[in-house]
C-alpha cells in the first residue's frame, strides 16, 4: 500500500503569501543534457495568519514532455505523455523484483510513451525509460524533457531532464521535498541550488504529517512537536 504524506504551512508572516511545493531531483542513471531538474509541482495562498496544507502519497508516474520559456523569464515543462509506473523492489530472500519499463519516442516534434509494452526491467527502488531514435541536437534545441511526475493532490511533473537519444534511464525518486516562498508556476523548473529561502522535507527522517511555520522574519522552518 502506497504511504500518504502532508505538510501544513502556517503563515505567521504578517502578509499574504504564495508557496510552492518542488521534490529533491531523483537519482538518475544513463547520461542527461545539461542536468536533472525539480519541478514546481504545487502552488497555494495563504493570508495572515492562515495555513495551507499539501497531500502527497508515494506513487508516481513517468511523463514527457517539452519545456518552454515564458514572458515572465521563467521555463516550464508542458507535459504530452503520462503513464503510472511501479518501482522495482527487492524481496525478503535477497531477490530482485524489477519495476515498470517504458519505452519514449518523438513523433511530430512531441516525445511520447509508446503503446508497446516492455518486460519490467529496472532497478530496485526505480522504473526505467529508454529512448527512442531521435537527434540529441533537436532534443536539446526543442526542450525534449522526460522524467518523474508527481501523484496525489498535485498531478504534474516533479523532475525533469533532457535525455539522450537510444539511453537507457533508471529513474530512482527521493522522499524528500522543498517548501518554497515566492512567485513560483506550475512545471516550472527549479534549481535548488540557485534559490534561497527553501524548507527541505525529508519524511525517511520525518513523520508522514509536518507542520512548516513561516514567520516573520521571512523563515521557514520543520515544527517539530514536543
Amino acid at each position: 500500500m502506497p504511504n500518504s504524506y502532508n505538510i501544513t504551512v502556517k503563515n505567521q508572516s504578517g502578509s499574504l503569501q504564495q508557496y510552492a511545493l518542488f521534490n529533491k531531483v531523483p537519482i538518475v542513471s544513463g547520461k542527461v543534457q545539461e542536468q536533472v531538474w525539480s519541478n514546481i509541482f504545487a502552488v497555494d495562498k495563504a493570508a495572515k495568519d492562515q495555513q495551507i496544507s499539501f497531500d502527497l502519497v508515494n506513487e508516481y508516474n513517468a511523463i514527457v514532455g517539452k519545456k518552454k520559456s515564458n514572458p515572465s523569464g521563467s521555463v516550464t515543462v508542458t507535459v504530452t505523455g503520462t503513464q503510472p509506473v511501479t518501482l522495482g523492489y527487492t524481496q525478503p530472500n535477497g531477490q530482485p523484483v524489477p519495476g515498470t519499463s517504458l519505452s519514449m519516442f518523438v513523433d511530430d516534434d512531441t516525445p511520447q510513451f509508446s503503446s508497446t509494452s516492455l518486460p519490467n526491467a529496472s532497478f530496485p527502488n526505480a522504473y526505467e525509460i529508454r529512448t527512442g531514435d531521435f537527434s540529441n541536437k533537436d532534443a536539446k534545441a526543442a526542450g525534449y524533457m522526460i522524467g518523474l511526475g508527481a501523484k496525489g493532490g498535485s498531478d504534474g511533473p516533479a523532475a525533469t531532464f533532457i535525455p539522450e537519444a537510444q539511453t537507457s534511464y533508471q529513474i530512482q525518486p527521493v522522499n524528500t521535498y522543498y517548501v518554497a516562498v515566492g512567485d513560483f508556476k506550475k512545471g516550472q523548473l527549479i534549481d535548488v541550488t540557485k534559490i534561497g529561502g527553501v524548507c527541505p522535507v525529508d519524511f525517511t527522517k520525518l513523520p508522514n504529517d509536518v507542520v512548516v511555520v513561516h514567520d516573520d522574519h521571512g523563515n521557514l522552518t520543520v515544527q517539530i512537536s514536543a
